[in-house]
């Protein structure tokens, strides 16, 4: 059965998912420190967090699928405010990425990028924490170039992260 991305709805079941994989995800990521990657999922992808989504026009939720089991999500941003001083037209970021399989990421980013094109985005860009080796080869696999970005938001942990983009 083939991987398909698609969007979320917001429900309550897709939120109560997405939160424990969310709290799953981070803490594997920082292991040893597994307190910052909890605290991370829960003041970033916790339901009420998530909820709020349903209200923004701007960011949506985008979901792997194997059949009608789901896999891995991340975040589509094209508020104008997280997106300002990319020197592009038209950007969009992706965040909060929580996969459990690498292929997973290569799903998600293909989707974002079809989506990026048909609403005419030139640019997309994502963080990854550093320690995040597996997303940061897959996003240099799929040609996106590291960059600096001014506005470095360590928030929420002392760990850093790292910027990738990729025109479309």
């Amino acid at each position: 059965m083939s991987k398909i991305a698609k969007f979320v709805v917001i429900i309550n079941d897709n939120v109560i998912w997405m939160q424990e994989k969310a709290l799953k995800f981070y803490s594997d990521l920082f292991g040893a420190k597994k307190e910052i990657g909890e605290k991370y999922a829960s003041e970033n992808l916790s339901s009420q967090k998530l909820f709020k989504i349903q209200n923004d026009f701007s960011v949506e939720m985008l979901m792997v699928y194997e059949g009608e089991n789901p896999l891995s999500f991340m975040k589509l941003n094209s508020s104008r405010l997280s997106n300002q001083n990319l020197d592009a037209n038209k950007p969009m970021g992706v965040d909060h990425i929580v996969y459990f399989n690498p292929e997973d990421i290569t799903v998600l980013f293909k989707r974002a990028e079809e989506v990026a094109l048909q609403r005419r985005y030139d640019l997309i860009w994502a963080k990854a924490f550093e320690i995040n080796t597996v997303l940061i080869e897959t996003l240099k696999s799929l040609g996106y170039e590291e960059f600096n970005y001014e506005s470095d938001t360590t928030r929420d942990t002392n760990q850093k992260q790292l910027y990738f983009k990729k025109s479309v």
